[in-house]
């Protein structure tokens, strides 16, 4: 090796080194940065909260904080964030600081109308005059916005329960072109803002799962959490997104707290996509310290509620049997201490049913407590365990009555409906505490109890009157299923309100492109057994039938993808298809005819001269035989004719070759 190449490999070895050390000391420079600014920020928020609690009560009343009519737009908006962050927010100076907002509505940017609504967000103090001038100020403003604005936005709307359905409309077509820039906790806010508002958009949803998809390491567990919960609450099965979140979850599974699994399994269940392996590892966390001290009843009930709807765990898997059985031990120990919510979730959770057996999951795993029967064939018996543990529930529920909501009644009442509970008196105390609420209750609801008390045969004059106004109040928000649910009930207690019949049978033709078999037959029964069937709608729902035999095929147990995209490529390759032209057949003795040539004017008018010796002997008004193009000398006599009004009589110069045309007639001039 000659002296060259040494120094050649000396000096190339010396360069790496000193480049693989600038490295490490960039790294570590680095670290010490990161670790700086972290105890700086720390430093800074101790400050912050220090000040907040030691500073002396007089200078602060001397100061602008309290005097919000003086300021300006940038003092307005840190001063409103500073108290509500300092803890001295007060109703009538809130609302000061909000008639101040209003005023200065048009001159405030993106950055300040998010700050100033977070901070009464965050004060719980809700302004309806400056809601609305803030929402007709900044839509304008919305293509400046950057994806943090949009999150708080988001946020602070649903914070304080302002359902501005055109405002969110206008943002769900500001957002997708910047969703790339949204970070994870940016998109969560903005599903879980639509999910609590119930507005619903499909196009954001589906760009919202892209993201998810193409970047799931960027999001926490908090995040996930709340994607998953928005995109349940509107029942958004996406083939795609629902695996990535369960197995994100799963590797940030220790990060979670009690609260946090019951909202998962929660969500899972909504949308009925089983994922065993995240839902045992959740279900023994949950059982184990120190999730299993922090569960409280209410997170319990949450929890029993999903795992009856997705109907696990199956009897084989002895793990997830044995985490159950702790917990049901616990919520059952703490039975009396129940929220009218947790009763119920409890109670439906019971009620439901599963396998061959006509007996209630959780009645079965609550009754294994007792007599260790585990689902085995006794089961399907009478169970003296089971029969107590319902009995003490629906008691809890009878004493806690009064403090129940909307929801919860009609939960309770189903409940009861499914286990074939007939407790009069208790009924009688649901309906005279659900009579009040009628107006909280959704059409959902509505069907429901009045489904539920037709089940136990329970009839109630004043509370089925009382049932019929609120549903004619709210009918077109109803459902077919609901509008099936509510005619069989009346039907079968022979309550015939023909005004509430009326109202169905109009929203019934309103419906008829969105009705399934099922409910078909269940408006058609339900209007035979209330007598109020005519000719009209019964046509209309024979006819409703007869489509849906020959177009649907229904799949029955199946999880049906929900993907946006690929919902509209079939209904689109469908529209095509159903009105493509049908092509007739031919016979084969007969040759298909061929079309000739399409002619423009200039040709007819240059085949003149052949046309007229054609048309000799005819009348100039009569089709050519041959199936050649028009003659020349009727086009003539057809535009001499003035046949409208103002139409004057055109000339045609039969010594032009070609019929004549501008060129032609310059030439002719000539």
């Amino acid at each position: 090796m000659s002296i060259c190449q040494i120094c050649v490999e000396w000096t190339s070895r010396r360069f790496a080194q000193a480049s693989c050390r600038r490295v490490q000391l960039q790294v570590r420079w680095a670290k010490i940065k990161a670790l700086k600014s972290e105890f700086k920020l720390e430093r800074n928020k101790q400050k912050n909260h220090r000040e907040a609690f030691e500073t002396p009560t007089d200078p602060i009343l001397q100061s602008q904080m309290y005097t919000p009519e003086a300021l300006k737009t940038k003092n307005l908006t840190k001063f409103c964030n500073h108290l509500v962050a300092f803890g001295l927010q007060v109703p009538e100076l809130m609302d000061r600081y909000a008639a101040r907002a209003e005023e200065l509505a048009a001159q405030l940017t993106a950055s300040q109308f998010t700050i100033i609504l977070n901070a009464f967000a965050r004060a719980s103090h809700r302004h309806d005059a400056m809601l609305k001038t803030f929402s007709k100020r900044m839509l304008p403003k919305l293509h400046m916005f950057l994806p943090i604005d949009f999150s708080q936005l988001c946020n602070a709307y649903a914070k304080l329960r302002e359902h501005d359905e055109v405002l969110f409309k206008r943002l769900a077509l500001e957002m997708p072109h910047k969703l790339p820039h949204f970070e994870g906790i940016h998109l969560s806010c903005v599903a879980n803002a639509y999910a609590r508002l119930a507005i619903r958009d499909d196009l954001l949803f589906d760009d919202i799962a892209d993201e998810v998809i193409r970047r799931p390491q960027d999001l926490s567990h908090v995040a996930l959490l709340n994607i998953a919960n928005g995109f349940s609450r509107f029942k958004i099965r996406h083939k795609r997104l629902w695996p990535i979140i369960g197995e994100w979850l799963l590797q940030s599974h220790l990060d979670l707290q009690a609260q946090d699994v019951a909202t998962a399994f929660n969500a899972f269940s909504a949308v009925d996509f089983k994922q065993t392996e995240l839902f045992r590892t959740l279900l023994v966390s949950l059982s184990q310290e120190p999730l299993l001290s922090q569960a409280s009843p209410t997170t319990l009930c949450l929890t029993f509620n999903s795992l009856a709807r997705l109907t696990w765990p199956a009897k084989s898997d002895v793990e997830a049997n044995a985490a159950l059985d702790v917990l049901v031990e616990k919520v059952t120990s703490q039975l009396p201490a129940l929220e009218p919510v947790g009763l119920t979730q409890l109670l439906h959770a019971c009620s439901r049913k599963t396998g061959s057996h006509d007996v209630g999951v959780w009645t079965c795993l609550i009754c294994s407590l007792h007599a260790r029967c585990m689902r085995h064939t006794a089961c399907a018996d009478a169970c003296t365990a089971c029969a107590e543990v319902e009995t003490g529930i629906l008691e809890q529920a009878g004493q806690q009555i009064s403090k129940f909501p909307a929801q919860s009644l009609s939960l309770l009442v189903n409940a009861c409906a499914r286990l074939q509970k007939k407790d009069v008196p208790l009924l009688t105390k649901v309906a005279k505490c659900a009579a009040p609420l009628l107006p909280e209750f959704t059409p959902q609801a509505l069907a429901i109890t009045a489904d539920s008390f037709a089940k136990l045969e329970v009839r109630s004059e004043i509370l089925f009157y009382l049932l019929a106004e609120e549903i004619l109040q709210k009918i077109p928000l109803f459902s077919g299923q609901g509008i099936g649910l509510v005619l069989q009930a009346y039907g079968k207690l022979g309550i015939n309100n023909q005004k509430l019949a009326q109202a169905c049978r109009k929203h019934v033709r309103a419906l008829s492109d969105e009705l399934t078999l099922w409910e078909v037959d269940a408006i058609e029964e339900g209007f035979k057994k209330m007598g109020a069937s005519d000719g009209s709608t019964v046509a209309l729902l024979q006819k409703v039938r007869q489509r849906l035999v020959v177009n649907t095929a229904e799949v029955d147990g199946a999880w049906v993808e929900d993907d946006l995209l690929e919902r509209l490529a079939k209904e689109e390759e469908l529209r095509m298809t159903k009105h493509r032209p049908e092509q007739d057949v031919e016979p084969k003795s007969i040759a298909p005819l061929q079309e000739p040539a399409p002619l423009d004017l200039w040709d007819m008018w240059s085949n003149a001269d052949k046309a007229d010796d054609k048309s000799q002997g005819q009348d100039s008004f009569a089709d050519s035989d041959d199936g050649t193009a028009t003659s020349s000398s009727r086009l003539r006599e057809y535009l001499a004719r003035p046949e409208k009004v103002g139409r004057k009589p055109i000339v045609l110069d039969s010594e032009i070759p070609g019929g004549g045309g501008r060129k032609h007639r310059r030439r002719a001039r000539t």
